[in-house]
């Protein structure tokens, strides 16, 4: 009879256990080098955009945004604007980072400091419309920056 535990069988057992740890490093590491997780990050935001129909000529340009602020720590994060109007702002650019469009200031806002908490490990979400202005914005690549509660992030636009 054979032994099953030869020193053969061993090194196979040693070299797959092996090729799965670096298999299980490389996979974090990629998350971590691409941005998918920020392990430092306190808080961290992000942004979708999302186009509901087809540029039409005259016509503003809607774009939808989302915004994710993600609580990662185990403590409440007290979150401050200097005024409501304050709490979500934005701007974009061309492909080539030169200025098109930002938030026009058409509210009045009352010069006074707005506050939330976001939980420990808690996640807040908000969509916002904007009404993008046909005279500048056109069917190409963009970048919109945005701040919500005193966080910023950015991301491509394709507008179509």
């Amino acid at each position: 009879m054979t032994d099953p535990k030869t020193p053969s069988d061993l090194g196979k057992r040693m070299m797959n256990m092996s090729f799965a740890m670096l298999a299980a490093i490389g996979v974090i590491a990629y998350f971590i080098y691409t941005g998918a997780v920020k392990p430092d990050e306190p808080v961290t935001l992000t942004l979708t955009t999302e186009q509901p129909e087809a540029s039409a000529a005259g016509k503003p340009i809607n774009l939808d945004v989302t915004v994710r602020l993600e609580n990662n720590t185990k403590e409440t994060q007290a979150l401050t604007a200097s005024t409501q109007c304050d709490v979500f702002r934005w701007f974009l650019t061309d492909d080539k980072k030169e200025f098109v469009q930002s938030q026009a200031d058409d509210k009045v806002c009352a010069q006074v400091t707005v506050s939330t908490v976001l939980a420990a490990r808690n996640i807040m979400t908000e969509k916002f419309p904007i009404a993008l202005d046909p005279k500048r914005v056109h069917p190409g690549d963009y970048h919109i920056f945005v701040r919500y509660w005193g966080h910023e992030t950015n991301a491509a636009v394709t507008i179509r």
